[in-house]
C-alpha cells in the first residue's frame, strides 16, 4: 500500500515540477558556485603572488641599500611578525652560489643542504615557481606542503628568492568550500519547500478542473470553477470550462424539459388514438373503420406538429436553431401573409387593417419568419370576437423596426401575462379553440435566434398588442 502510495505521489505533476525544479536550481547553483569558487581562488592565488613578489623586492631593496649582516639584523627583528616569519629567504651570489637561506618554522627538520639541491633544480625563469617539502607533524604523520617563490634579479647580479607554503590560502578555500556547501545545502532545502507550495498552489486551477470534471460526471451539472481575475492559461481554461459546463447543462435541462413536454402532451392525441382504433375494432361497420382511420390522421398530424414544434422551440433556446439568413422586403411578406389569414378572420367578420408607416427590407429566416407573424395573427384571430378588427403596423424607431399586431380580442390579465412565453401555458384553458401552448413559446425563441425583441401589451376585454423589434444594421457611408 506505501509502495503504491509513493507511486501514486511520484506522478503528480506538483512533484514533477518540485523536481524539474530543484534539479534545475541545483545544476545552475553548482555551476555558479563552481564558477565562484574558481574566480575566487584564482583572485586570492593572484593577490599571495602579488604579496609575494612585492615581499620579494622589499627584501631585495633592503640587501642592496644595506649589507647581508645588516640584513639579517633586519630580519631578527622582524621575526616577532608571524607572517614574516612564515617566509624562506634565500640570496645567491651572481655564480648562484648560495649565500644566505632562512626557513621558515614548518621546515627547520629540513637541511640546507637538501633545501639548496631542491631551489637550485627549479626553473627560475618563470615568475612563479612551485615545490613541495613534506613536514613531519607527529612522529607517525607528515603532510606535503606546497611552496611557491618568487626570484628577482639584484644590482650586484645575485638573485633574492622568497617562497611561502599556500597553507593559508588553502584552508581559506577549505573554509570557503564548507560555507558556501552549507549555504547550498540550506538553499536546496528552501527551494524544495518553497518550489512544492509554488507548484502545488499554482496547480491549483488544475485541481479544480479534476474536481469540477468529476462532479459534472456524477450528475452535478451545476458544479463550476472558481475563476480569479487573472489573465493566465489557467484562468482561460477555467472560464471556457464554465461555459462548456453551462452549455452542457442548458442542453440537457432542456433535454430533459423537452422530453418531459412530450411525454405530457402525447398522452392525449396517443389515448385517442387507442380508443378510437379499439373501438373500430369492436365495430365492423365500414364508415367506423374510417371515421377510425380520419381520427387517427389527425392525432398523427397533431403529434408530429407537436414534437416538430417542441424540437424548434428546444433548438433555439439553446443556440442550435439553424437559420438561412436572407433579405426579406417588409411589404412583400407581411401582405403574403395577412392574404393567407384574411380568408380565416372573414369567417368571424373579423377585418385586418395594414398600416405601412415604413418599409424596409431586413435579414432573416424567410420560414421562421412566417412562424412568428403567423403565429401571433393565428393567436389574434382565435381570441378576438366576431365584428372586430386587427391592425398590421410597422413603423420605425430610433435604431429598431417595429412590426405591431393589435387585436380587440379577449385580452392578458397582469397576472398571466408574464407567463405566456412558458411552454404548454394557456392563458383560457376553457376557450373554445385550443391550442397547444407552444405558439407564443416558439415565437420567443426565434426573435432570440435572430436578435430580435418580442414585447406585449395586454388589458383584459380590452384587446393586445405584440410588438417585434428588428434592429436597425445601417450601412457605413
Amino acid at each position: 500500500m506505501f509502495s503504491f502510495r509513493n507511486n501514486q505521489f511520484f506522478k503528480k505533476i506538483s512533484f514533477r515540477l518540485t523536481f524539474g525544479f530543484i534539479l534545475f536550481f541545483s545544476l545552475s547553483s553548482i555551476f555558479g558556485l563552481l564558477l565562484n569558487y574558481y574566480l575566487f581562488s584564482r583572485s586570492i592565488e593572484s593577490r599571495d603572488h602579488e604579496n609575494l613578489y612585492a615581499k620579494a623586492k622589499e627584501y631585495s631593496n633592503i640587501y642592496t641599500k644595506e649589507n647581508l649582516e645588516n640584513f639579517k639584523k633586519y630580519l631578527m627583528e622582524q621575526k616577532n611578525s608571524d607572517a614574516d616569519s612564515q617566509f624562506l629567504i634565500r640570496i645567491t651570489s651572481p655564480e648562484k652560489e648560495t649565500i644566505f637561506i632562512q626557513k621558515p618554522e614548518k621546515m627547520t627538520e629540513l637541511s640546507n643542504t637538501e633545501l639548496d639541491k631542491k631551489l637550485t633544480s627549479l626553473d627560475l625563469s618563470q615568475r612563479i615557481n612551485n615545490f613541495t617539502v613534506k613536514e613531519n607533524l607527529t612522529d607517525e604523520s607528515e603532510e606535503e606542503n606546497i611552496y611557491e617563490l618568487v626570484s628577482v634579479k639584484m644590482s650586484d647580479g645575485g638573485e633574492m628568492q622568497v617562497a611561502r607554503n599556500t597553507d593559508e590560502r588553502d584552508d581559506l578555500l577549505e573554509r570557503y568550500v564548507k560555507t558556501i556547501s552549507f549555504i547550498l545545502i540550506i538553499n536546496l532545502f528552501v527551494a524544495a519547500i518553497g518550489g512544492f507550495i509554488f507548484s502545488h498552489q499554482a496547480l491549483k486551477p488544475l485541481r479544480n478542473l479534476i474536481e469540477a470534471i468529476k462532479r459534472v460526471r456524477s450528475g452535478q451539472l451545476y458544479a463550476r470553477i472558481p475563476v480569479k481575475h487573472v489573465n493566465d492559461e489557467f484562468a482561460e481554461i477555467s472560464v471556457l470550462f464554465n461555459k462548456m459546463a453551462e452549455r452542457i447543462e442548458t442542453l440537457i435541462l432542456n433535454m430533459q424539459e423537452t422530453l418531459d413536454t412530450v411525454a405530457h402532451e402525447l398522452k392525449t392525441p396517443l389515448t385517442r388514438l387507442k380508443s378510437r382504433s379499439e373501438l373500430a375494432l369492436l365495430s365492423r361497420s365500414e364508415e367506423t373503420y374510417k371515421a377510425a382511420l380520419v381520427t387517427s390522421i389527425e392525432n398523427t398530424v397533431q403529434i408530429t406538429s407537436l414534437i416538430d414544434t417542441i424540437m424548434d422551440i428546444s433548438e433555439a433556446e439553446v443556440g442550435l436553431l439553424k437559420l438561412n439568413l436572407i433579405e426579406i422586403n417588409s411589404e412583400d411578406i407581411l401582405n403574403g401573409i395577412i392574404d393567407l389569414f384574411s380568408l380565416l378572420a372573414e369567417e368571424k367578420n373579423i377585418q385586418i387593417q395594414f398600416v405601412q408607416n415604413t418599409k424596409f427590407n431586413f435579414m432573416a429566416d424567410r420560414t421562421r419568419f412566417t412562424q412568428v407573424i403567423s403565429n401571433l395573427m393565428d393567436n389574434a384571430i382565435k381570441y378576438s370576437d366576431e365584428n372586430t378588427f386587427i391592425k398590421v403596423e410597422t413603423s420605425e424607431e430610433a435604431e429598431f423596426y417595429k412590426i405591431s399586431i393589435s387585436d380587440q380580442g379577449l385580452g392578458i390579465s397582469d397576472e398571466d401575462l408574464p407567463k405566456i412565453w412558458d411552454r404548454l401555458f394557456r392563458t383560457n384553458p376553457h376557450h373554445k379553440e385550443k391550442g397547444l401552448g407552444l405558439g407564443l413559446s416558439l415565437v420567443r425563441s426565434i426573435c432570440s435566434a435572430h436578435g430580435w425583441k418580442i414585447k406585449v401589451q395586454s388589458k383584459i376585454n380590452e384587446g393586445s398588442i405584440f410588438t417585434l423589434k428588428i434592429k436597425i444594421h445601417r450601412n457605413p457611408k
